[in-house]
């Protein structure tokens, strides 16, 4: 699990798109999907392969100015609690890839 700091007053939809899964926050959004990685081993990942999170963090910026850290924290946030939401969708849907 990951601390969440920024995105408290965040909590996003997922709305699965063909074989994508949209992590939409309302102001912003990330997509993940399946790829298969590695050349002998070959396996499966979700991978964020789109983020579209300025209005986001515009908005975190509005309510608490941040630091060039803070940005770093926040971007780290971001796919942590992204990643966190897809999860827990796929394995609520119960397709696990």
């Amino acid at each position: 699990m990951y601390e969440n700091v920024y995105l408290l007053d965040h909590t996003p939809n997922v709305i699965k798109s063909g074989d994508k899964y949209v992590v939409d926050y309302g102001s912003g959004s990330c997509t993940y999907e399946y790829r298969t990685i590695g050349k002998r081993i070959k396996q499966k990942v979700l991978l964020m392969t789109e983020s579209n999170m300025g209005g986001v963090i515009d908005e975190v910026n509005k309510k608490s100015p941040l630091t060039e850290g803070d940005f770093k924290d926040l971007r780290m946030e971001i796919m942590n609690h992204s990643l966190y939401h897809v999860e827990k969708f796929i394995q609520h849907m119960g397709h696990h890839q």
